[in-house]
């Protein structure tokens, strides 16, 4: 049975393969593949992990290899010498290989889900919640689930759009679960929004009904602390004593979403601002 394994290239190689063309992806070293068993039919996928994102640059599905650097150099026309720094090769069949990737960003929900064959997650940074480098460096076997969603991933031709474009609206239980339930459509706000866009509903830690406002959903029983969905804001009014926030269009994010910022009482970006890397 195959097995698939992620490389971690540094942003340097990264940089490099990127103002050089893009290319296919035919050729990977390291000091490690055979000690990591490989062997023809295997996938690695190669990923470069800085300013708080893990990009993936594509896969090899080995076709020769591992191999010695005089075998590598007989088969790609290279000088031994600049193949001489890593003692293993291997090689994609060339009317197989795939074009490099440097657009895709593994998104946030993705990485939640990353494992490794030990079954072990990634590690994370505490400073601004991205992955820690380390967790990839090297050669690392993957769990089957993962390298399926990673095959996914790059299967998509359009460039994946990170879900921190998107702002989050602070807002209690039961009313999260109204609001997705398409029964609450409008939010009353004492402060306006100029807003008109899709938000995510982040569903606050603190439960708690308004005076005078019985329901019969219990708000203990429902998720808290996540991002539960999404709504558009399509409109806001000045009611009586209120400014009355027009909502459209709930969907249910299932799973809720986790996420690493600190939330705030209104808007905030649960990861981090747009155009911010």
């Amino acid at each position: 049975m195959s097995r698939s394994f992620i490389q971690l290239w540094t942003r340097k190689e990264f940089e490099f393969h990127r103002e050089n063309g893009e290319g296919n992806l035919l050729h990977a070293a390291s000091n490690q593949f055979s000690k990591r068993g490989m062997c023809p039919g295997d996938k690695v996928f190669i990923a470069s992990c800085f300013l708080g994102r893990l990009r993936l640059l594509g896969v090899i599905q080995i076709w020769k290899g591992p191999l010695s650097p005089g075998e590598a150099a007989e088969l790609t026309g290279k000088p031994v010498k600049d193949l001489s720094w890593a003692a293993d090769h291997i090689l994609a069949h060339p009317q197989q290989a795939q074009g490099k990737r440097f657009d895709l960003q593994v998104p946030e929900q993705a990485l939640e889900e990353f494992r490794f064959a030990t079954g072990e997650a990634p590690k994370f940074m505490n400073n601004h919640g991205g992955p820690d480098p380390q967790t990839f460096r090297g050669v690392r076997e993957l769990s089957e689930k993962t390298a399926q969603a990673l095959e996914r991933l790059l299967h998509n031709k359009m460039q994946v759009k990170e879900p921190e474009k998107r702002r989050a609206l602070s807002i209690r239980q039961p009313y999260a679960e109204r609001i997705l339930l398409g029964e609450k459509k409008i939010e009353y706000r004492s402060w306006p929004t100029v807003i008109r866009e899709r938000v995510y509903i982040y569903a606050a830690k603190t439960a708690g009904l308004l005076p005078g406002h019985p329901d019969d959903l219990d708000p203990l029983s429902l998720p808290r602390g996540v991002l539960v969905g999404s709504v558009e804001i399509v409109d806001c009014q000045k009611g009586k004593e209120w400014f009355e926030w027009q909502l459209a269009k709930p969907a249910r994010l299932s799973p809720p979403l986790r996420f690493r910022a600190f939330p705030q009482a209104g808007f905030f970006y649960p990861f981090g601002r747009p155009g911010q890397d």
